[in-house]
C-alpha cells in the first residue's frame, strides 16, 4: 500500500489523515499566497518575505537583511534583490535600530499592512472565528500540535 499505511497500523493511519489535512491547508494557504502575489504584482518570495517580516514584528524582532535570509533559506544576494523589489514597491523600509544606530532594520510599510489585510482580513476572520469556536482546551491543544510540527520540520 502506499506511503507505508496498512489496515494493521490504524494509529499510523489515523495519524497520516491528520497529516494529510495540515498538508491541505498548507495548500490552500500558499494558494491564497500566490493570489495575492499574482493580484499585486508580487512574487511569491515578496509574499513569503513580508509574511516574516510581519512575523519578526510580531515578535518584538529588529530583522535585518541576513536575519531575513536566513528565514527565506536564500543567499543574501537573492535576498537583496528581494529587499530591492519590495522597497521599490513601498512596501519595506529601512529603518535605523533602536538598539544600534549604527545598523539598519527591515520594516513593512503601513500602506503594505493595508493591502494585506484587504486581501487576507476576510481570510483571517474566518479562521478567527473558527479557532474562536474552539474551548480553551481544544485550543492549547491545536497550539501544542501546530508548534510540535514547526519544530518537527526544522
Amino acid at each position: 500500500m502506499r506511503e507505508g499505511v496498512t489496515t494493521a497500523d490504524p494509529e499510523r493511519a489515523a495519524a497520516l489523515n491528520v497529516v494529510h489535512l495540515l498538508r491541505e491547508v498548507a495548500l490552500r494557504l500558499e494558494l491564497a499566497m500566490g493570489e495575492f502575489a499574482r493580484t499585486t504584482g508580487l512574487h511569491g518570495t515578496d509574499v513569503r518575505a513580508l509574511v516574516r517580516l510581519l512575523d519578526a514584528e510580531r515578535a518584538g524582532l529588529e530583522p535585518t537583511p541576513t536575519w531575513l535570509a536566513q528565514q527565506l533559506g536564500m543567499t543574501s544576494q537573492a535576498t537583496t534583490a528581494v529587499i530591492h523589489r519590495l522597497e521599490a514597491a513601498g512596501h519595506v523600509e529601512r529603518v535605523r535600530s533602536r538598539t544600534d544606530a549604527r545598523s539598519a532594520h527591515l520594516q513593512v510599510s503601513d500602506s503594505a499592512v493595508d493591502l494585506g489585510w484587504q486581501f487576507f482580513g476576510p481570510l483571517l476572520n474566518r479562521l478567527t472565528d473558527t479557532t474562536r469556536a474552539l474551548d480553551t482546551g481544544q485550543r492549547a491543544v491545536v497550539r501544542d500540535y501546530l508548534t510540535a510540527v514547526s519544530e518537527a520540520l526544522g
